[in-house]
């Protein structure tokens, strides 16, 4: 097995960094899906004189450690969404997350964007346990009133989906996903950005801000406004570090792909743990995903998190235990996000602060609202 991220983008050029002092109307700190959006939505509204800088190269941090499973029901399920914010403000944010669901694979199809794309069904998936499959009806009840191509699944009808003992019941929810590789989609999308204008310097630091002038190694940038998109990064107390795992397998036969009845492609996520998923990747591997540990030094120094890593190994042979899943590849993630698994944005003088988004449809959609907001939009 290697310790390393999966996801590769053969040809990928990073870009040169920052040799000189500049000035710019736009300042966007953080090169991962967050910043790579805003300086997107910036440009195309007709912003000039944006510049972004990573201080690695482009979805070095948590981006491109990602799993690549964009959904409507991500960090939180419609139930939980709903008693944060109330029913209505409840309905309009799962609407705002199908609308950056939308979005991105807009951009994809209009920017086209090579990364591997495809739209996936999902299914939230709940074991034996009387009070999962209760909270399950009810998360169905209030789905299927926003989302028409949502189905309740449970013995036959389960099993024709995925050919497991583990789940019991399940909702299936018609295109509600997309797959694909968060590395090459990032890295990709930052080219389409250069073409309308952005200047994007990687392997640049910031290292300092005093007044409107940001210091980097080789350089300074005097901005008008400062868009920090940085995430776990950020020293913000809102904002938590965690970590999560993802293992990748060997590939898997046709044969075995139709055996475990995930010939049509789906994202699934476990009712118990909202960060226990798994996915086929375009070439035919399962992935799967487990665990949240909030971080500290000792935690950072391990990669992946092993506990997690035999935890997973655990899952996929109670999942599928007519099959050898050989891993192949594993690697831990460092992610922010909040109390609520909502995005912290906050605006403050010129500078606008985007971190904890968590999932890259949060992303994507909360550099569209700061960027509509910063500029004055509706």
């Amino acid at each position: 097995m290697k310790f390393e991220v999966f996801w590769k983008n053969p040809g990928y050029k990073v870009r040169p960094e920052l040799q000189s002092d500049i000035e710019c109307d736009y300042l966007i700190v953080g090169g991962g899906v967050t910043g790579v959006s805003a300086a997107y939505f910036l440009a195309k509204s007709g912003a000039k004189n944006i510049v972004l800088i990573e201080k690695l190269h482009i979805a070095s941090g948590a981006t491109g450690k990602a799993a690549g499973t964009l959904v409507l029901r991500g960090e939180s399920d419609l139930l939980q969404i709903i008693k944060t914010y109330g029913k209505n403000k409840g309905k309009i944010y799962w609407r705002a997350i199908r609308e950056g669901l939308q979005g991105i694979k807009k951009v994809i199809q209009d920017e086209k964007i090579d990364c591997d794309a495809e739209p996936q069904d999902t299914l939230y998936c709940a074991f034996k346990h009387r009070s999962l499959i209760n909270y399950l009806r009810k998360e169905y009840e209030a789905e299927k009133n926003l989302e028409q191509a949502t189905k309740f699944l449970s013995g036959k009808e389960l099993k024709e989906e995925i050919n497991t003992e583990l789940f019991t019941q399940g909702i299936l929810s018609i295109n509600h996903g997309l797959s694909l590789n968060p590395l090459k989609f990032t890295q990709n999308f930052s080219k389409a950005v250069e073409k309308y204008g952005v200047k994007i310097y990687e392997n640049t630091a910031l290292l300092e801000l005093s007044g409107n002038t940001a210091r980097t190694g080789h350089g300074t940038i005097k901005y008008k406004k400062l868009i920090m998109a940085i995430d776990a990064d950020h020293p913000a107390k809102q904002v938590k570090s965690q970590k999560s795992t993802i293992i990748v397998t060997r590939p898997l036969t046709e044969g075995e792909l139709t055996k475990t009845g995930l010939v049509k492609k789906k994202i699934i996520f476990d009712a118990r743990n909202r960060y226990t998923y798994f996915k086929v990747t375009k070439d035919r591997r399962i992935l799967a995903g487990f665990g949240t540990l909030t971080v500290n030094k000792k935690h950072k120094k391990k990669d992946p998190h092993f506990p997690h890593l035999k935890n997973i190994k655990t899952f996929l042979k109670k999942l599928f235990p007519y099959l050898n899943l050989r891993a192949e590849y594993a690697w831990s993630g460092t992610f922010g996000v909040t109390k609520n698994y909502q995005p912290f944005i906050q605006f403050k003088g010129n500078t606008v602060t985007i971190a904890g988004a968590a999932t890259q449809v949060a992303c994507f959609m909360s550099a569209k609202r700061v960027v509509s907001k910063m500029l004055g939009q509706k």
